[in-house]
């Protein structure tokens, strides 16, 4: 707020501009003539400094401020703080038309903040963790984040290797709000103990991290893995863009493309982590085919839940980060048998499944047709190769409709199953809507996707129907997404 008064007041005239001089070093600035740098009175943590500085404290006459561009979420913030204060001095001044008038009222404003407005500062005596101290009275109030309990502690640690420790820690939060916020960044926080100790509960990771982290040196080790497997992490949930993994093709990118972002399986990734930074490039291709299938067969049958899934996956990763699985062959005898799926329990599922998400029902029909096409690869979904982004019809609507005569309560159980489902380019698609099954029939006719033409071929569509194709599907998916060998 006083920078925004201050910059208005630069525009004024000279005693206003005086004025504003006094309240850069009063309140903002103290300026070094041997350094020639500007020092906040008010300091920043360290991520945000510099910026605080740099687009907020410093005057314009001085320097003329860099375009704002920023992904880190505190910079965005900080900055949009920054332009309600210089609206709420804009609507101060707008009832004026005098500048010596505007000038009085931004003084009283000053005078105000000065005179009535109340800062507490806790000053921490040398002899006191200063971030146990932030800990113990956001316990009092507000609960900080595992994300800030865990930082904090580890700048609590760090001693005269601060410094180093806040910037490996400033480096791995930016990587990772390239691609997500802080629900990810604790996410990482846990995947990454998880490559070293196993499966760990989100609710147990600080305190498995105090136990551990005794000491300045583990402290900065935690700092430095933390920013060494950010990028490879933040690959993980982008990896047709990464630029990271030379030795991976793209046929494997796509597969982790499928995982982490369509099939969304968040309980793999440690697993897929490790396998990246320890196998070879030949290893890591297969075992990423394998993890695909893994994951398919997961999603539509499961394994117990992701609670199972969590700890055989967790104690994979770091069975090969510690070298005990060095191979896909090991990584086969190591997974537990009560996570996968047999091909009839597999199929059995895949008959009867229903699914909600378009995109996995997109993923899962165009692999199907790929695979009826003798198509290589049809477990990419045509990631990699379709120009065309194909839209998911419900051939038994979403919604009712008069011209389908099927009871409700009957409707609700099929509608979402993946049998009612084929896949229509999407000019077509907006047009036949809730239409009965005979004109859409003369639509799926004219395709030339043999799985929505052969949806042409029936007579009429209900419950048996659906029951029917997809238990054709059911023996297509079991070759696709086959069972480890």
């Amino acid at each position: 707020m006083i920078a925004a008064i201050r910059d208005y007041l630069e525009t004024l005239g000279p005693s206003e501009r005086k004025a504003a001089e006094k309240y850069t070093s009063e309140y903002l600035l103290i300026y070094d003539e041997m350094s020639g740098e500007h020092t906040p009175k008010l300091q920043m943590n360290y991520e945000d400094n510099d910026f605080f500085v740099n687009f907020i404290l410093i005057s314009t006459k001085d320097v003329t401020r860099p375009k704002f561009e920023s992904t880190v979420p505190s910079h965005e913030r900080l900055y949009r703080a920054a332009q309600l204060a210089k609206a709420h001095v804009e609507n101060i001044i707008a009832q004026f038309s005098k500048p010596a008038d505007k000038a009085k009222a931004l003084y009283n404003w000053i005078k105000f903040l000065r005179e009535s407005a109340m800062v507490i500062a806790i000053r921490v005596p040398d002899h006191i963790n200063a971030y146990t101290m932030f800990e113990t009275l956001n316990d009092r109030g507000l609960r900080a984040s595992q994300t800030d309990i865990l930082k904090n502690f580890l700048f609590g640690k760090g001693q005269d290797r601060l410094k180093e420790i806040q910037t490996k820690w400033s480096s791995m939060v930016a990587t990772i709000e390239t691609v997500g916020d802080e629900d990810l960044l604790l996410t990482y926080l846990r995947h990454h103990w998880t490559l070293s100790h196993g499966y760990t509960p989100e609710r147990e990771l600080a305190s498995l991290v105090k136990d551990e982290i005794t000491g300045r040196a583990q402290a900065v080790s935690m700092a430095s893995g933390l920013e060494d497997y950010a990028a490879d992490y933040t690959g993980l949930l982008g990896p047709l863009e990464h630029v990271g993994w030379p030795s991976l093709d793209k046929k494997t990118c796509a597969q982790i493309y499928i995982i982490s972002r369509i099939l969304a399986i968040e309980q793999i990734q440690p697993l897929l982590l490790a396998v990246i930074r320890k196998f070879d490039s030949s290893q890591s291709k297969q075992a990423t085919r394998i993890f695909l299938d893994w994951s398919v067969r997961f999603r539509i049958a499961g394994s117990g839940g992701g609670g199972p899934l969590d700890r055989a996956y967790g104690q994979l990763s770091k069975d090969v980060m510690e070298g005990n699985v060095k191979s896909v062959a090991d990584l086969k005898k190591k997974v537990s048998a009560g996570i996968l799926r047999t091909d009839a329990e597999f199929k059995q599922a895949f008959s009867k499944g229903r699914v909600s998400k378009t995109n996995l029902a997109r993923y899962y029909l165009r692999a199907l047709e790929l695979c009826m096409k003798g198509e290589q690869h049809p477990e990419l979904g045509g990631i990699l190769d379709d120009t065309i982004h194909f839209n998911v019809e419900h051939i038994l609507p979403q919604s009712e409709s008069k011209d389908w005569k099927i009871p409700e309560q009957t409707a609700l159980q099929f509608r979402k199953r993946l049998g009612n489902m084929v896949l229509l380019n999407p000019d077509v698609n907006a047009k036949i809507g809730g239409d009965g099954f005979a004109e859409k029939k003369k639509v799926f006719a004219k395709s030339p996707l043999l799985l929505t033409q052969a949806v042409s071929k029936f007579a009429q569509w209900g419950p048996a129907q659906i029951d029917e194709r997809q238990e054709a599907l059911a023996d297509l998916a079991v070759k696709i997404w086959p069972a480890p060998k």
